[in-house]
């Protein structure tokens, strides 16, 4: 599992988030594999520091699930052309931040799967609190 700590806040990855974005980049040339890697890990190390991101590059996504019949919020995507992370600011954590999964996007819409995989993690992370 992959943990950066910022200044503001620790950004995890759950199980299988890193794993997901290795083997999307395994399809793009060594250069571009570092390029796409970079800038996202940039936007990680921003989040982490507390630096206001852009909708454009952080955009709210989608809605994550209700409990007791109330919203829980939304969750986001680190956008970086083809490349989105999709993650959410933890409730019962303090200062967290949760990676869900990574996906290569070819459509505008958000798919029911990539909805699906998020909520699932979250239902783990901060329902069942199995963070690991």
């Amino acid at each position: 599992m992959l943990v950066h700590q910022g200044s503001k806040f620790r950004i995890v990855h759950c199980k299988e988030a890193f794993e997901s974005l290795e083997c999307i980049l395994e399809n793009y040339p060594e250069n571009k594999r570092m390029s796409l890697k970079n800038r996202l890990f940039k936007q990680i190390e921003r989040l982490g520091d507390g630096v206001r991101m852009s909708g454009e590059n952080f955009p709210k996504e989608g809605e994550l699930p209700k409990s007791h019949g109330r919203s829980n919020g939304n969750f986001f995507a680190f956008k970086y052309i083809p490349i989105r992370g999709y993650c959410w600011r933890s409730k019962k954590q303090s200062n967290t931040w949760f990676i869900s999964h990574y996906i290569v996007k070819t459509k505008k819409k958000l798919s029911k799967k990539d909805t699906a995989l998020v909520c699932k993690n979250w239902l783990r992370i901060e329902e069942q609190s199995d963070e690991f």
